[in-house]
């Protein structure tokens, strides 16, 4: 079983790449691996609402989400990573999740394929946003967006970190925050075992 884990920012360095990184840290000091992708360096064609999906079971593109789907098949759980923009996920976690839309459909339609849903993977949040929760820093709506994306993949996260603030103070500046994701990815390898 593997743990599937999702670099979901533009910026590898930046406030939620570090928390990645801690998180992945974790995981390997409980003696796991993670396959990691960094979404930003894949090519992926967003969604065209075309439909074949909801009637073959499958996308028609074939491109690197390809590779994604290879893996979210045989996932044991998942560390997911974004930005919050726009009180939302990042581009590059978002044409993902619209092209895991073949998922909804061979877990809600009628098509006879191993719903991968049943699975219920654990999995774990980590995103960071720049602005203070009380002018709009809010992680609702991309909560929203990945608790809903894992009724599909087969996904719970069990685990969560939301950093605020982080054009005031950089993850780096704010240990608490990576030790949480340490913590959560320890959590998650554990859950595993």
């Amino acid at each position: 079983m593997k743990i599937v884990a999702l670099a979901g920012s533009p910026r590898r360095r930046g406030n939620t790449g570090l928390l990645l990184e801690a998180a992945l840290q974790g995981v390997r000091d409980r003696g796991w691996e993670a396959e990691l992708f960094d979404l930003n360096s894949l090519s992926i064609k967003p969604c065209q609402g075309c439909n074949s999906c909801q009637k073959r079971g499958t996308c028609i593109y074939e491109d690197d989400m390809q590779r994604l789907y290879e893996a979210f098949d045989r996932a044991g759980a998942f560390i997911i990573s974004s930005p919050v923009y726009f009180t939302s996920v990042s581009a590059q976690l978002k044409v993902v999740i619209d092209r895991c839309q073949a998922y909804y459909w061979s877990t809600y339609g009628n098509f006879g394929l191993p719903p991968v849903a049943r699975k219920k993977r654990p999995g774990v949040f980590l995103a960071s946003s720049g602005r203070p929760l009380e002018k709009g820093g809010s992680f609702e709506h991309s909560l929203a967006v990945i608790e809903t994306w894992g009724l599909a993949l087969g996904m719970k996260i069990v685990q969560k970190v939301l950093v605020p603030d982080t054009d005031r103070m950089p993850v780096t500046e704010a240990s608490l925050f990576l030790e949480q994701a340490y913590q959560a990815g320890s959590y998650l390898a554990d859950w595993l075992r």
